[in-house]
């Protein structure tokens, strides 16, 4: 099956395509692993930050401020909802929004350049995001709808049943609402988080494949594909089986190695770091030497996670497009590296006879029969090893 043969042929891919290291194509892949691997990162991320104000300190001991001559009443600092409050409110709501909603697009057209990349094994992020962004469009709209209404609809499902069960209003609800929720909404909630990963996952391995190779849009792609799997549904249950094995050996590793890069970079900052501080004490000179090191070695990190992901989503990727084109030949978006796997392993030196390359050189395609037929008669050293190979 080409769920399991497919395997060896998605790591000879992506040996093909990353090897030997090019610096290009490994940090413009870590860029696409930004938006299609997440990488730690989120958009939202840049909200979460500590309490307080630098240099700020603890309140006094007796547990109330009291008014200094002259200085302002602690109690006319309390913000009032003043409408210049409420237009920076509603732009920073704005913002927000519309940062997440360019995060988002930009996350649905990469998609389309991984796929795209992979298929010409050249990684061009301008070109090839230009040229996808309306699908990119398209496939953000279908992520969103589709979200929007499958964890609605649980949400809507279940406040039906808390009130056909506790009553309305809300106020009188009582156990029998939250053994509603523990013995029906947590298994209920499980399944339909599942579902819905489900539909997004192949959406994302299969569908984004089927809209590149077709031209089609979301819903057109999905019909295309489910008219594959009714066809092909014992060679998908296998692809998802394995899929799902590779993804926590994947996991593991993964985990393993950005842990060995967190233990290699925080060491040397902490040796760094601590010194300067315990020489400069806590003062502006030694916090801020500290900063620095502990920035340039979060920066190092994050860039460093990146380009981790980047062999094993391209070996997972490549074997979903390796899969998809084995069980519909229309549907393929990496012919030639599908043709040069199968054909010398992946060996970009191969010139077509397997690895070495020389056994196109004597012309015709019997090159092989011939060198089966004669290795009776080739001469060999003392040791017993065939002297040409």
């Amino acid at each position: 099956m080409s769920a399991l043969g497919s395997v060896e042929d998605a790591f000879d891919a992506t040996k093909r395509l990353l090897l030997p290291f090019t610096r290009g194509t490994w940090f413009k892949l870590a860029a696409v692993m930004l938006f299609v691997a997440g990488g730690g990162f989120s958009p939202t991320s840049f909200l979460n930050v500590p309490g307080g104000v630098p240099g700020g300190g603890s309140g006094p001991p007796d547990g109330g401020a009291q008014p200094t001559p002259g200085g302002p009443d602690p109690g006319a600092l309390t913000p009032e909802l003043t409408p210049v409050l409420i237009v920076f409110l509603v732009l920073f709501v704005l913002f927000v929004v519309a940062a997440w909603l360019l995060w988002s697009v930009a996350g649905a057209t990469m998609e389309f350049v991984f796929v795209e990349s992979l298929g010409a094994e050249d990684v061009r992020l301008r070109a090839y995001f230009l040229g996808n962004l309306r699908p990119g469009v398209r496939l953000f709209a279908f992520r969103t709808v589709l979200g929007l209404l499958v964890l609605g609809g649980f949400a809507a499902f279940m406040f039906v049943l808390a009130v056909l069960v506790g009553g309305w209003p809300v106020s009188q609800w009582g156990g029998g609402v939250a053994l509603l929720f523990l013995f029906v909404g947590l298994p209920l909630g499980f399944a339909v988080f599942l579902v819905l990963g489900l539909v997004q996952g192949l959406t994302t391995t299969f569908v984004v494949p089927v809209m590149l190779a077709e031209d089609r849009t979301v819903l057109a792609a999905w019909r295309r594909f489910l008219g594959v799997c009714k066809t092909e549904w014992k060679e998908l249950l296998v692809y998802l089986a394995v899929n799902w094995v590779l993804g926590i050996v994947i996991g593991i590793a993964t985990f393993a190695i950005t842990l060995a890069l967190l233990i290699v970079l925080g060491i040397p900052a902490l040796i760094v770091a601590l010194p300067a501080l315990l020489l400069l004490g806590g003062g502006p000179i030694g916090a801020t030497i500290a900063l620095v090191v502990f920035l340039v070695a979060g920066v190092l990190f994050f860039v460093g996670t990146l380009l981790v992901a980047v062999p094993f989503q391209t070996f997972r990727r490549y074997y979903a497009l390796f899969v998809l084109g084995d069980v519909d030949v229309d549907l393929d978006v990496v012919p030639t590296t599908r043709a040069a796997v199968r054909t010398d392993g992946g060996d970009p030196d191969a010139d077509g006879g397997g690895f070495g390359g020389d056994s196109g050189d004597d012309g015709g395609g019997g090159g092989d029969a011939a060198d089966s037929d004669s290795r009776d008669d080739e001469p060999v050293d003392d040791d017993g090893w065939n002297v040409d190979r």
